[in-house]
């Protein structure tokens, strides 16, 4: 038994937020029905990839059926009207009114379904002084304060090493969804679903939107270090890297007896987290000092065996060859049609008895045109005079 088999998702977005939210839903049993143009969309041709065949394209979209569609053309209107019908969830992340432009606001879905769910999923919202703006997760990391919080303390701000606001926004998106599917239940009703990058963005900062509002502070960039907590930290051992978290009273004294410096206990210094946090400096340079004598696999080792959180600070290349990932099942071998198997990321979760299931690859471009134009409604001839028109 899958958890949503029997749901129809129609995915008519592009990119990572809207296509990973349905890939999930699709991870979960859904049918999933990836809408594209004849052309594909740009994420098929991003490196980095094999052979013209980018990797995005295929982690991004598992799970789901494929057919092409020039959504310009006068026969598209019916086709989707047609396709809607069917739809229990419809996620589209287009630009603020190009939905409506196309003829499919969200009055005109309800009335085509009254069960439909619309998502849609923007930069910025559907409405406000911003909504028009083009918006990418780097932008709205620059925008909504995460680069301000991310590198060094006297350095330029970073960017997080991925696409962090796209994969929430998608993984808000599959929770709306799976919300609205159980109001559905009760109401018989579908609803439009809204998501935007700039929500998403502003509810990561979590405490410190008060801080900011409440208390007119402004939180700067620490680099690798707490912002409340010591000590903690990325360390440099003989051989590589290690991150040290000791800051708990308990981990902070395992430490100290096991690097040898009990001194350390009564400094008046160090005494409290409070004490290591205002010295921060003086308490990492203690472990740092102890760190540099020592191979990192051996840190990490001895701190997990007395109860201190640590870890190598891994490539992805050693990451996703830890035995621990082998054992969650974390790489899964997905077939794609050009390539053969791809190896992917896995189900970030799992369930006793309904858990997450691979049923298709990523399907090539329109894969599936024949099988779902037929299913729609469209015989032989239709759908040979759509090709040479190129609408599909």
């Amino acid at each position: 038994m899958k958890a949503l088999e029997g749901i129809r998702v129609i995915d008519m977005a592009r990119y990572i937020s809207g296509p990973y939210c349905a890939e999930l839903l699709g991870d979960m049993g859904a049918e999933v029905i990836k809408v594209e143009s004849p052309q594909g969309e740009n994420i098929r041709s991003y490196e980095p990839g094999i052979d013209g065949e980018s990797f995005y394209y295929i982690v991004m979209n598992r799970n789901k059926k494929g057919m092409t569609l020039k959504y310009r053309s006068e026969e598209a209107k019916e086709v989707l009207t047609r396709l809607f019908r069917t739809a229990d969830v419809i996620i589209q992340n287009f630009k603020p009114g190009t939905l409506e432009k196309m003829g499919f606001g969200w009055e005109k879905i309800h009335e085509i379904n009254p069960r439909a769910i619309l998502v849609s999923i923007s930069g910025y919202g559907q409405t406000g002084p911003m909504a028009g703006y083009p918006g990418f997760d780097f932008i709205l990391q620059a925008l909504g304060g995460l680069m301000s919080l991310t590198g060094p303390a006297d350095g330029e701000p970073y960017l997080c090493g991925t696409f962090l606001i796209d994969y929430m926004t998608a993984a808000y998106a599959s929770f709306a969804v799976t919300t609205a599917l159980w109001a559905r239940e009760k109401t018989g009703k579908g609803q439009h679903v809204e998501l935007s990058l700039i929500n998403t963005a502003i509810s990561m900062l979590v405490d410190a939107v008060p801080e900011a509002l409440l208390l007119n502070k402004t939180r700067l960039r620490t680099g690798n270090l707490d912002k409340n907590a010591a000590p903690v930290g990325c360390f440099r051992a003989k051989d590589d890297y290690v991150f040290i978290i000791a800051s708990q009273q308990n981990h902070w004294e395992a430490l100290v007896k096991h690097m040898g410096r009990e001194e350390l206990l009564t400094d008046p210094r160090f005494l409290t987290n409070n004490d290591r946090f205002q010295h921060y400096s003086e308490v990492n340079a203690c472990v740092q000092e102890w760190a540099e004598t020592k191979d990192r696999q051996d840190i990490v080792d001895e701190l997990n065996a007395l109860g201190i959180p640590s870890a190598p600070v891994l490539t992805v290349s050693d990451f996703v060859r830890l035995p621990q990932i082998a054992h969650n099942r974390q790489i899964l071998q997905v077939p794609y049609k050009p390539l053969g198997t791809v190896p992917v990321q896995g189900f970030p979760i799992d369930m006793s008895d309904t858990p997450p299931q691979l049923t298709y690859g990523a399907p090539a471009l329109g894969e599936h045109n024949e099988e779902l134009y037929r299913e729609l409604g469209f015989d032989e001839e239709t759908i040979r005079k759509f090709r040479e028109k190129k609408i599909i």
